[in-house]
């Protein structure tokens, strides 16, 4: 039973007692023989009477007149329980505690695995995980050495990496070459954007790499097709190929954009495509040309007869382009190197599917057509990268060029 402490100063002649004015204070003897002191208030912000428990009567009293202080100063707040001040002080023990730093290749692979895979496309996400199998190789563990830690990346161990990735293929597929500039400087990038994600998480104070220069990078010269080519490749490509090729042609669209490409992004009646853009997060409706609206209507033709025969139909969200086993396409490399022997192109270096991007620009350039308009018709955020194939084509430079004359007879 609680009951009201009576204990209290001795009163002095003429003085009378002094009420506490904040609170009271009763005590509390227990079974065992244990006495505690509760410390009993009406706590305003909470609206209701509120109490906190001492084992001994003095810490009660000083803690009902440190919380009158407060309210005297407006500095009141609701103290914390016993069990809110036992879970404080074990998270700030634990937020003392030295934090475990992740190796750079653990949480390199979690990070892409957990937050890139969501967000980049299927491009972006290969060169990340290209650059995570070379990661593995060199900064993973090693006999006699332990894996890197994040905080022990230094500038001094990328140009090491750099080095070291000049001279090591990790590919899982295609021809043997020599890493280009390009290659090291991709994947420079990736770990540049690694360790910004670590220092968003906590786990460093800065990127260690931020702001280091990339190799000097080669521009090669852009390869395309002549139109006499493109006719071969047109006429010669294995018959499941040619309306691919035929749209990348006439749109100058990339691989990706065109392989994910359904039938519900097909507006025959207005001779448009609504084409979805995922290296630059965009999409654009494109003119459909009479050859591509003849060549997909042909195909949809096909299609839809094929289907009728298994009691099916084309709906609009089945993808255009099939492969030979009537699936969507995933790599064109095989039906490619297909259609380029069919037309007496291979063992030519640097003839890519690509390359119908890079034809179409071209031809786009010598009929006249306006940089600003290929930059919308190629889905290039920068007009930077249009004026490439501008400055290739320039007749103006060319005509100066050709004036020249320094008296040399012919």
């Amino acid at each position: 039973m609680v009951q009201p402490i009576e204990k209290s100063a001795p009163e002095k002649p003429g003085r009378t007692k002094r009420r506490r004015r904040f609170g009271r204070v009763c005590s509390r003897k227990w079974p065992s023989g244990r006495r505690t002191w509760r410390a009993i208030w009406f706590c305003r912000v909470e609206g209701k009477r509120l109490s906190r428990s001492f084992d001994a009567e003095k810490d009660a009293k000083e803690f009902l007149a440190e919380l009158e202080r407060r309210v005297i100063a407006r500095a009141y707040e609701v103290p914390p329980t016993i069990q809110e001040a036992e879970r404080k002080h074990v998270e700030e023990v634990v937020a003392a505690r030295p934090r475990e730093v992740p190796t750079f290749v653990g949480y390199a692979e979690d990070v892409i695995e957990r937050r890139f895979d969501k967000v980049l496309s299927d491009g972006a996400m290969g060169v990340q995980r290209a650059a995570l199998r070379a990661w593995k190789e060199h900064f993973g563990p090693r006999p006699g050495r332990r894996a890197v830690r994040l905080d022990e990346i230094t500038p001094a161990m990328l140009l090491d990496y750099r080095a070291w990735r000049a001279s090591h293929r990790n590919s899982l597929g295609g021809p043997a070459k020599p890493i280009s500039p390009r290659t090291i400087n991709a994947d420079h990038a990736a770990m540049c954007r690694i360790l910004n994600e670590a220092v968003l998480d906590g786990h460093l104070p800065k990127n260690p790499i931020a702001g280091m220069k990339k190799l000097r990078e080669i521009r090669r010269q852009r390869r395309y097709l002549t139109k006499e080519e493109l006719g071969a490749l047109i006429a010669n490509c294995p018959e499941h190929f040619r309306p691919f090729i035929v749209t990348a042609a006439y749109t100058g669209a990339r691989k990706g954009e065109l392989t994910r490409l359904r039938w519900q992004d097909l507006d025959f009646e207005n001779a448009k495509i609504a084409l979805y853009r995922p290296k630059v997060g965009n999409a654009d409706w494109l003119d459909m040309h009479p050859a591509v609206e003849a060549e997909l209507a042909r195909l949809k033709e096909t299609r839809a007869a094929e289907l009728r025969e298994t009691g099916g139909r084309v709906l609009p969200e089945h993808h255009v382009f099939l492969s030979r086993h009537g699936t969507p396409f995933v790599e064109i490399r095989r039906s490619w190197n297909l259609a380029l022997k069919a037309a007496g192109l291979d063992g030519r270096e640097g003839l890519t599917p690509h390359v119908l991007r890079h034809a179409f620009a071209t031809h786009f350039l010598q009929g006249g057509g306006a940089v600003t308009d290929l930059q919308q018709q190629l889905g290039h955020a920068e007009l930077a990268t249009t004026q490439i194939y501008a400055s290739a084509l320039s007749a103006r430079r060319r005509a100066a060029v050709m004036a020249l004359d320094f008296g040399i007879s012919r």
